[in-house]
């Protein structure tokens, strides 16, 4: 069968974060703010079906890239749905690890998978990012408590009377951080953008901001799903030092403050750039949302 394709619009967002609460495995590619938010860069498109009750989901610029399904994962008809919708010999990206246990369990040796560490997804506590507690945690600890004594802040969610100072915060870091001529910087600019300038409109968004003399010198977009809070996008000033590691520290704790059940933080993947790598694992994580380019031949 066919499946009908369309372009990811606002309006679909009920329908779909129904079937995200289905997905066992909730990685940040899949969220819908991600993927409606860069969507006009992307082409990201969606095809949602009774039949199956999956959302099926693809990237179309530069090229065609069959995602994976969100929904209900837990069904032996695998092979068959695969078969009727991508034929004989299909591809998917970003496939997360616990569909593909699902997928290597039904299709064996049909399948191959070459492991994506550049898109795997870091995990951590939100209580160790929250209180920086330890000697593990001493050089973050100091570099925060350094901003502290250094400057004279005010930490402030994120709501609908302050978008408009964050937009324009946002569009002085892109401008500062060259982001016209560096595509990737270019492509999440216009996703932040939409997302802020339909902050009510789409539901478990969060946000902080940090203010030194009235202006914003950080902020953080972040995402409640069940199960973690996702930080989508994270942006300082460099003049202020340590303003990064100042609004991680802060959103955490107001986080845990406001939801003490969510035990988990995903700060999404790392790219495979060397440096943003060792930022990541220098918070030590605790688990990965691990992903995979894979190959069907049925």
């Amino acid at each position: 069968m066919e499946l009908n394709f369309k372009n990811i619009e606002l309006a679909d967002v009920v329908p779909y974060m129904e079937h995200w609460e289905e997905t066992d495995q909730q990685a940040s590619d899949y969220s819908f703010p991600i993927l409606w938010g860069w969507a006009q860069d992307y082409g990201y498109q969606t095809a949602v079906e009774k039949e199956s009750g999956l959302f099926w989901i693809r990237q179309t610029v530069p090229d065609i890239y069959n995602l994976a399904p969100i929904g209900d994962w837990q069904r032996d008809t695998w092979e068959q749905l695969i078969t009727e919708r991508f034929g004989k010999k299909c591809e998917f990206w970003l496939v997360p690890e616990r569909l593909l246990d699902v997928w290597k369990a039904q299709f064996g040796d049909r399948l191959e998978a070459e492991d994506d560490r550049g898109n795997w997804e870091y995990l951590y506590h939100i209580a160790d990012l929250a209180s920086l507690a330890g000697n593990k945690y001493m050089r973050k600890r100091n570099r925060v408590n350094q901003f502290r004594r250094r400057y004279d802040y005010v930490y402030k969610p994120i709501t609908h009377d302050v978008i408009p100072e964050v937009i324009r915060f946002q569009e002085a870091w892109c401008q500062a951080n060259d982001c016209g001529t560096t595509p990737g910087l270019l492509h999440e600019h216009h996703g932040i953008l939409r997302i802020l300038n339909h902050w009510c409109e789409i539901p478990h968004m969060r946000g902080g901001l940090i203010e030194v003399g009235g202006r914003i010198v950080a902020y953080t977009i972040g995402e409640l799903s069940e199960s973690m809070l996702i930080v989508h996008f994270e942006k300082a000033s460099l003049e202020y030092s340590a303003a990064y590691q100042a609004i991680n520290q802060e959103f955490l704790a107001h986080i845990l403050e406001e939801k003490p059940e969510i035990k988990i933080v995903n700060r999404e993947e790392d790219m495979n750039d060397p440096g943003l790598r060792d930022a990541k694992m220098s918070y030590l994580p605790v688990d990965f949302i691990k992903k995979y380019h894979v190959k069907i031949k049925l």
